[in-house]
């Protein structure tokens, strides 16, 4: 079973970066939409039962000659993240 469904969360991470509809990448694909949707809902179940929320943000200090900035969310928490690390204020955002 679970060689099943590490194939399936396969599929479903290729069809994530396809672009391609449900429907187009089933029929690529071989399998039913009903089935493939199912995979698709088991597998964010997985991301969501191993997300937190947070997100690490390694060492406190400051990345030496790179400015910081602050992300601040409606809800007032502030975060501050070297200017440098793009990928992680990218993601921080996200969760905004």
């Amino acid at each position: 079973m679970k060689e099943r469904r590490d194939y399936m969360f396969t599929l479903v991470g290729q069809w994530r970066e396809s672009g391609l509809t449900r429907q187009e990448f089933c029929l690529q694909h071989g399998i039913t939409l009903g089935k493939f949707s199912y995979w698709i809902s088991r597998w964010k179940e997985d991301q969501s039962a191993g997300d937190s929320g947070f997100i690490p943000m390694g060492s406190p200090t400051r990345a030496a000659g790179h400015p910081v900035l602050s992300v601040i969310y409606p809800n007032g928490v502030r975060l501050e993240v070297p200017s440098a690390d793009l990928g992680l204020l990218s993601r921080l955002i996200a969760l905004a």
